[in-house]
């Protein structure tokens, strides 16, 4: 048993060492899945769409790119834009998927 654990239970914060990893293990898990759920709202916000949506925006976007139908300048601006838009797509992705995993690592410890 480690110092810190049994630093908590000498002061009846948990009754047993299984209960304090179980506990602390418990909120690790659940902070973990606050941060990514955060970050995954604030991309909703920030487009006002959710993941799916977003992806057929930045689809529709990128088409209009590789069609080359606006001026030049608009072109350029439309570039920059999805170039920002696809790097908040892969962050969005990863956070998506690092909450899923989260998600199950909280059913397999009881969380």
């Amino acid at each position: 048993m480690t110092t810190q654990v049994e630093a908590l239970i000498k002061r009846n914060i948990f009754a047993s060492e299984e209960e304090a990893l179980q506990e602390l293990v418990r909120d690790y898990v659940l902070r973990q899945m606050a941060v990514l759920q955060e970050e995954v709202f604030q991309f909703e916000r920030k487009y006002g769409m959710n993941f799916q949506q977003f992806h057929q925006y930045l689809h529709e976007r990128s088409v209009l790119l590789e069609k080359k139908a606006l001026p030049s300048e608009q072109l350029q601006n439309l570039n920059a834009a999805v170039m920002q838009e696809e790097d908040d797509w892969l962050d969005w992705k990863a956070a998506r998927e690092l909450l899923e995993n989260w998600l199950g690592l909280r059913q397999e410890v009881g969380a």
